[in-house]
């Protein structure tokens, strides 16, 4: 696609108008996410996580 395309206009004015910064519910889902993963790569419970 190129820059100077209509679409690829439309999707870069979506795309600087839509998102917003999410806060409260995602930051436990992420912290959910990140113990399960790391979980499954080391193959047991992690004794603790540093962030």
């Amino acid at each position: 696609m190129q820059r100077n395309s209509l679409t690829y206009q439309s999707y870069l004015k979506i795309l600087t108008r839509e998102p917003v910064p999410a806060m409260g519910c995602t930051e436990p889902i992420a912290i959910a996410y990140c113990a399960a993963k790391a979980r499954a790569v080391l193959g047991a419970l992690p004794n603790h996580i540093e962030g």
